[in-house]
């Protein structure tokens, strides 16, 4: 009976060790994963001569599982958005041997440019719900059109889509994320000779067993640099000053001609 009671007495002496430590162990719950992304420059310039370029994305997974990691069920999409325009889409139909305007429809925010790059092929990342929630993907970019005919309206934005991708403005490069250490990544891009200038938004998200967990976002500039534009960006920017160069430029190409053409 003694011997039992010293047994009773430990066992409950160390389960009252044991508990600071669980309440403290609930306390400090594992970190929650996250993705973070970086640009080696925040800048594109694109010359008379631009041809298109080859751009990549940096990234890092922080606090990520060891074993989830070594098996694979990390998953990684990165996307590039620029800024939305209107745009216009026109149906052409062949009537007494010429095509004319049959029909339009108007878009009023459409992504200028839209590229996809993953770790592996979309369907086995995650659920279509998912990507429809996220807006992810050509098929969830919201392209609203300004008719309440459901059917005219997906029967347009198709071709929509379609025309932006032979243009080579949308695109979904999937598989081609790849890992140069353990937590650290690299999302290739190609941005083509016609990308249209302005702001863009690089968002990376991340999955884990197909359960979207973190994102994480940076900007990018596209910007053209030769005189043509130099001489427009100035003439939005400081439009009085430029009305006043032009005003002057006009009076003094005035002069030099009278000067180079007077009769003595």
């Amino acid at each position: 009976m003694r011997l039992f009671a010293h047994l009773s007495l430990a066992f409950l002496a160390c389960c009252s060790g044991l508990l600071p430590l669980q309440a403290h162990a609930q306390d400090n719950p594992p970190a929650q994963e996250t993705v973070q992304i970086a640009v080696s420059t925040d800048q594109v310039v694109i010359g008379t001569n631009f041809a298109g370029i080859d751009f990549v994305v940096f990234g890092v997974l922080e606090n990520s599982d060891t074993l989830v990691r070594l098996e694979r069920r990390y998953d990684i999409i990165v996307t590039m958005e620029g800024t939305t325009a209107t745009m216009v889409m026109r149906q052409k139909k062949r009537r007494a041997g010429m095509w004319i305007n049959a029909d339009s429809l108007t878009f009023p925010s459409v992504p200028v440019y839209y590229a996809l790059t993953s770790t592996g092929e979309l369907r086995d990342i995650t659920t279509r719900d998912t990507y429809r929630r996220l807006g992810l993907g050509l098929d969830n970019l919201l392209l609203r059109a300004d008719t309440p005919d459901a059917d005219k309206a997906a029967a347009f934005r198709a071709e929509l889509v379609r025309l932006k991708e032979r243009q080579n403005l949308y695109s979904e490069w999937t598989g081609k994320i790849t890992y140069g250490a353990p937590t650290l990544f690299r999302a290739p891009f190609r941005l083509p000779a016609n990308i249209p200038t302005g702001q863009y938004t690089i968002t990376a998200y991340l999955f884990r067993d197909g359960v979207f967990l973190n994102q994480a976002s940076t900007r990018l500039e596209i910007r053209k640099e030769h005189l043509a534009y130099t001489i427009v960006r100035t003439a939005r920017r400081h439009s009085f000053w430029y009305g006043m160069a032009a005003v002057l430029l006009a009076i003094l190409t005035g002069f030099a001609g009278r000067l180079l053409w007077r009769r003595d």
